[in-house]
């Protein structure tokens, strides 16, 4: 055999591994934001199988996060203008961009005491985070026995706590930085966090309301918090880099003491990273009229009232803070326009009646103007809301492509 042909043999597979690896195609996201949707960075879900989990979306956060059916899903945070669409690599694990830690949920039980009646009595402040609870029955507001009264769930934007008693409020702590910070909130007792300090502080004035969106239900005598359930628990459900969420399970929530009208309500609440948004599905063992969400309705602040073509927001921007007589913030309920009666005025609520459904979805945004600076004014504030209904409205579409 003379060299020439020796040589073409040597190259020939090198030429045609060449050949190959031209032939292998790069896999890769195209997402398109339509005209009319939302200016801002949402969260998307792209249809990788599970299986392929070593991959990410280069360029963005993005993280494999779990899903309600029990398997796993790759999100990323797309910010795309509106009428734009763009590519994004897929890239295996490393060559990613980092992701940092922005979302925390958590609920923690005071421990080293005994109970007297109705309050938690012990020596010292120390407290065990657990990922599942049952509320005994002697537990009610001020039992001094839940870490800043009830679970709390927080992005690098804003946190919210919901008081785990009759009361079922949503309240809202105000943040200075993006790092979590929920964690070492009311450590030292139940007093420090109503103060603003380096992290930020516990901000809203709750009173008597639901506070940012919490379940109600209305009645003849007014709106009926929790006062008549059997039993109440929590169940954290995921803690990832980008996404907290946990679930609260109301059992027989009933009209009075005789149990009337009673149905078992299961709410699950989610936040993301670079969102002040949290997202909470409801669904009811039966469907039952007069559940309402609640936004807490103060004289002194502006309410924007907006409606699109699927979504609805009501809004109101003011001093509505316990930091300050001056301390303003936004304050927001979305819900759709085809699962709602409507909306009124309460006595200390405006109220989203939703109608008799098993399953329903609503979504609540607080928003501190000393931390966002492009929001300082109630025309601001209403334009991000309405940004806000153009993204619900008009998502972000996503496709994998190869090129």
């Amino acid at each position: 055999m003379n060299k020439v042909m020796k040589l073409g043999l040597v190259l020939l597979p090198i030429l045609t591994a060449c050949d190959n690896a031209k032939n292998i195609k790069e896999k890769g996201v195209l997402v398109n934001n339509p005209a009319d949707g939302g200016a801002m960075t949402q969260w998307v879900s792209v249809p990788v199988p599970d299986a392929q989990s070593q991959w990410r979306v280069k360029g963005v956060p993005s993280e494999w996060r779990n899903t309600p059916e029990g398997g796993k899903a790759l999100f990323a945070a797309i910010n795309v203008a509106p009428g734009v669409s763009e590519y994004y690599p897929l890239t295996r694990i490393g060559a990613g961009q980092p992701v940092e830690d922005f979302a925390h949920a958590e609920l923690s039980i005071r421990t080293g005491g005994e109970w007297n009646g109705t309050v938690y009595e012990a020596q010292e402040f120390s407290f065990e985070t657990v990922e599942h609870f049952v509320a005994p029955e002697q537990l009610t507001d001020h039992s001094y026995y839940l870490r800043y009264e009830g679970p709390g769930w927080e992005s690098d934007k804003v946190g919210y706590r919901l008081y785990f008693d009759w009361r079922n409020a949503i309240d809202v702590f105000v943040k200075t930085g993006s790092d979590p910070v929920l964690s070492k909130v009311g450590q030292d007792g139940y007093d420090s966090y109503h103060s603003l300090s380096e992290w930020g502080g516990d901000a809203l004035k709750v009173g008597k309301s639901l506070g940012v969106g919490a379940l109600g239900r209305k009645t003849d005598d007014g709106i009926l918090h929790f006062q008549y359930v059997d039993n109440t628990s929590y169940t954290l459900l995921e803690n990832s880099q980008t996404s907290a969420s946990f679930k609260v399970n109301y059992e027989n929530w009933a009209l009075d003491e005789n149990g009337s009208a009673g149905v078992d309500i299961q709410t699950v609440y989610r936040i993301n990273a670079f969102d002040p948004t949290t997202h909470i599905n409801v669904k009811a063992s039966e469907a039952a009229s007069g559940i309402v969400a609640g936004l807490v309705a103060h004289d002194n602040t502006q309410v924007i009232d907006v409606k699109g073509a699927e979504w609805g927001v009501i809004g109101t921007w003011g001093p509505q803070s316990v930091l300050g007589d001056q301390d303003k913030l936004g304050l927001a309920v979305f819900y759709r326009l085809d699962q709602v009666v409507g909306v009124e005025k309460g006595e200390f609520d405006h109220l989203v009646m939703f109608k008799p459904l098993t399953a329903f979805e609503y979504k609540i945004l607080a928003v501190w103007p000393q931390r966002d600076e492009a929001i300082h004014s109630a025309e601001a504030f209403s334009t991000l809301l309405e940004d806000k209904l153009n993204a619900f409205e008009n998502p972000i579409s996503v496709q994998v492509v190869e090129k």
